[in-house]
């Protein structure tokens, strides 16, 4: 699972940087509680 940031502008999507989720925030994710 990745963490992903990025920005809209417009009709641009650029990724500003992309990681390896962290243990927490894939069992956060996992919860749904988003």
């Amino acid at each position: 699972m990745l963490v992903v940031v990025h920005t809209d502008s417009g009709d641009t999507i650029r990724i500003i940087s992309a990681r390896l989720a962290r243990k927490k925030e894939r069992k956060y994710y996992e919860s749904d509680k988003l």
